[in-house]
């Protein structure tokens, strides 16, 4: 085998790992994505039926200390549900994305001067985080984006604990 064929083979070998490696990125994206939007879409919903439950006086012991309207216990599920997802989003699956991202950096670093054909070939990765700013930024954006629905959650949820039924007949 010549040096030329050796060199070939080489380039191939570093192609193919990249584009595994931004396939890869793109799949874990596609799955947060996909996960973050139907989660939400859920909670909301729960959070709607709870909104709903409010037509009906269906009011429930809540540990033997208040009576609370059943909306309590949908809102309380739902911002479970929530905390669930988030767990689930960014311990995990956003930690492999993140694992991913820092293989397409490290490829980028390493063949940052690769030139096929006249053509830089690496070095996308490290344009979007140019971009984008600070890498360390997107894990403040992921916990923005479910604790303002958590928190929002935790106020209709303290508006139901405090909630004080009105009794039909009764005017002011």
């Amino acid at each position: 085998m010549n040096g030329e064929q050796t060199k070939n083979d080489d380039t191939k070998l570093i192609l193919d790992e990249w584009k595994t490696v931004i396939e890869t990125q793109m799949h874990f994206n596609e799955m947060i994505m996909t996960m973050r939007t139907t989660g939400v879409s859920v909670v909301l919903a729960v959070f709607s039926a709870a909104a709903y439950s409010f037509q009906y006086n269906l009011m429930m012991n809540f540990i033997g200390l208040k009576t609370v309207h059943v909306a309590f216990f949908i809102v309380l599920f739902g911002i479970g549900m929530m905390i669930g997802i988030f767990i689930l989003d960014y311990f995990y699956y956003y930690k492999m994305l993140l694992g991913a991202v820092e293989r397409g950096y490290q490829i980028d670093k390493s063949y940052e001067n690769k030139i096929i054909d006249g053509v830089k070939m690496f070095g996308m990765s490290t344009l979007i985080s140019k971009k984008i700013g600070k890498r360390d930024m997107a894990k403040y954006f992921v916990w923005i984006f479910y604790w303002i629905i958590i928190i929002l959650g935790v106020l209709f949820l303290y508006s139901i604990y405090y909630y004080i039924p009105i009794t039909k007949g009764v005017g002011l």
